[in-house]
């Protein structure tokens, strides 16, 4: 294949003659698009046990002239054969490949996001080159004199040698919880594992000790079954994340156990005891534990305190059951503690699971509502587009107490603007609305009220006392009206949001006291609606809308779902500020013809 214009420009714009750099053959064609060219890199400080003085390289390119991305390994005969801090695990290489598998991370944080201009590398394909070339130069050196990770800095995870990134087994640690592992528990036991439903996904549910006695229940959502009495796993505790040096994890059964030695915890003994516990209850139809969990203190950053606990997981463990015998070999109970023990100075490879912490502040970190606010129980009355959308919106902002209310059926009608789906329709809409919430989160805990507002019946009114937060979104008088005669109790914050006509604004008010003010709320309304729905509607108000269907004389609020997701996002935004301010606020803001919002603040003369 030809080599393509940029590479040979690229690689002429490379030094001939360079203290630290030698070029040592040139472009190779890899098919598939692929090209990679092999050069030696040289220390400008003293080697080290593990970085040489000299060491072989890979630069690989893939993508289109466009798009290229550029990537090194080490080479598979002078190439270094550690793992260090910011490199991926630097196993044999691949069939085909004369490079390891070990990519040192050289691109700077940014490049995630993969915009030109954020991560600070040059534009230009000849430029990069000599970029990721100065990275790597600049790399080694911080390798061999261990500045690769210095006090301070945030605390990486060895990365695993293999593990199926499809898949996820999460768990729930705070930093809270860290106090409850350091304390008079056993160092070892069962655990269960849930499965989500209908995700690639499941989760540490129950812990127990050895005598299978449930020592710690993970709360979760009520959407992710458990069951109490189910045995998934083995786990044991570390006394710190131990690793070979540099920066290296197990890749066997033989070297974890070796790891697990350096700190005095002997897996085989863990692994005998484990399933001769396991065999003398067990049953035909039980499921085999198939997952080992390996637990340990820490830290957030590198020389600080531990912050919390934090699971490993390795699947496919395969402990001995009460029927299994092995030619040659007694089936004696001995026998096979004996071929338990055997598993873990086997020199079988480590199948990792990628494992993920779930705890709430770990899983928002992408974004978050302030503590004040999340910190809420919220009920949301009124479960159509804009309550709906709302709803989720403070779910996944991290408001996981809530309470959604509705007596509606969901009408396929309702599906051009609504959340919800296909599935849902001719169902109960608080019902599948709390049901898709509490998929939304593992810690998320919603409440489905089927009735309308005010319910009826004593035990439904005193469902709804409780909740610190209460948001209108049925644009009803008559709700608001109920919401001011209603026997709330205490003081709570008071929040109603509506669309105006044509969902060209969006009506926000808020109080903090022990009733609705219904007088001072419908009065702001109407002074705001009395300009701005008057032109939207016209004079004509017998003519407005679309009906629902042919032979339907049901009119059809217009808006469409951008209108209804923009003032969802409005909406929550201002719920944040009523709860954190609690002063009473009434304010329209209103869509400009260029997408842009025009907030005014309404007041009573």
């Amino acid at each position: 294949m030809t080599l393509p214009h940029d590479l040979a420009k690229g690689i002429d714009s490379l030094p001939e003659k360079h203290p630290r750099f030698e070029l040592a053959e040139g472009w190779t064609d890899r098919s598939q698009g692929m090209w990679s060219f092999r050069f030696r890199a040289r220390l400008s400080t003293d080697p080290s046990e593990h970085m040489p003085l000299w060491s072989g390289w890979h630069l690989v390119v893939a993508g289109s002239p466009t798009d290229r991305e550029i990537r090194i390994y080490p080479d598979a005969i002078d190439g270094i054969v550690a793992t260090f801090p910011h490199q991926d695990f630097n196993g044999e290489p691949t069939e085909g490949r004369p490079w390891r598998t070990g990519k040192p991370c050289l691109e700077r944080p940014a490049f995630v996001f993969r915009r030109d201009g954020w991560s600070g590398e040059p534009q230009e394909f000849e430029d990069r080159l000599v970029w990721y070339i100065g990275r790597l130069l600049r790399w080694i050196d911080a390798a061999a004199q261990s500045q690769l990770l210095i006090d301070g800095d945030p605390l990486e995870l060895p990365m695993l040698p293999t593990a199926d990134m499809t898949r996820v087994l999460g768990f729930r640690e705070t930093i809270e919880d860290l106090v409850w592992w350091e304390g008079p528990i056993p160092s070892w036991g069962f655990a269960g594992i849930s499965q989500v439903p209908g995700a690639r996904s499941s989760v540490v549910s129950n812990f127990m000790g050895p005598d299978r006695r449930s020592i710690r229940r993970v709360p979760l959502s009520s959407a992710i079954p458990v069951d109490i009495n189910r045995v998934d796993a083995v786990w044991f505790t570390l006394p710190a994340l131990v690793v070979f040096e540099p920066w290296r994890t197990a890749a066997s059964w033989a070297e974890l156990t070796r790891l697990c030695a350096s700190v005095s915890v002997d897996l085989p003994a863990i692994l005998s005891d484990a399933g001769a516990r396991l065999r003398r209850v067990q049953r035909l139809k039980d499921p085999q534990p198939i997952y080992l969990l390996v637990g340990f203190p820490l830290e957030e950053a590198l020389g600080g305190p531990p912050q919390r606990f934090h699971w490993l997981a390795i699947q496919n463990m395969q402990l001995c059951r009460r029927t299994d015998v092995r030619r040659g070999f007694s089936g004696t109970a001995a026998a096979r503690r004996a071929w338990d023990a055997e598993l873990a100075t086997s020199a079988r490879k480590l199948d990792w699971v990628l494992s993920a912490n779930w705890a709430p502040d770990q899983l928002r970190r992408r974004g978050e509502a302030e503590n004040g606010v999340r910190a809420k129980t919220v009920l949301v009355l009124g479960c159509g587009t804009l309550g709906a959308a709302i709803a989720e919106n403070l779910v996944r902002m991290g408001v996981t107490q809530m309470g959604v209310l509705d007596c509606d059926t969901l009408q396929v009608g309702n599906l051009s603007r609504h959340i919800l789906t296909m599935t849902d329709v001719g169902h109960n809409k608080a019902v599948r609305l709390a049901s898709r919430l509490n998929m939304v989160a593992p810690d998320s805990n919603i409440s489905a009220f089927q009735f309308s507002f005010p319910p009826s019946r004593q035990a439904d009114i005193d469902r709804l006392k409780g909740w610190d937060v209460v948001i209108d979104c049925t644009a009803s008088d008559a709700v608001l009206r109920d919401m001011a005669t209603f026997e709330w109790m205490t003081e709570r914050v008071f929040i109603s949001l509506s669309m105006t006509w044509g969902a060209k604004g969006l009506f926000a008010y808020t109080a903090s006291e022990t009733a609705f003010p219904v007088v001072d709320a419908t009065e702001r309304f109407r002074a705001a609606s009395a300009v701005h729905d008057a032109e939207a509607i016209g004079e004509n108000a017998e003519a407005i809308g679309e009906m629902e269907g042919i032979g339907c004389w049901h009119p059809v609020f217009p808006a469409s779902a951008d209108d209804v997701n923009l003032w969802a996002a409005v909406g929550s935004k201002f719920i944040r500020g009523a709860i954190l301010k609690r002063e009473k606020t009434a304010s329209l803001y209103l869509q400009m013809e260029d997408g842009s919002v025009e907030r005014r603040d309404i007041r009573l003369d």
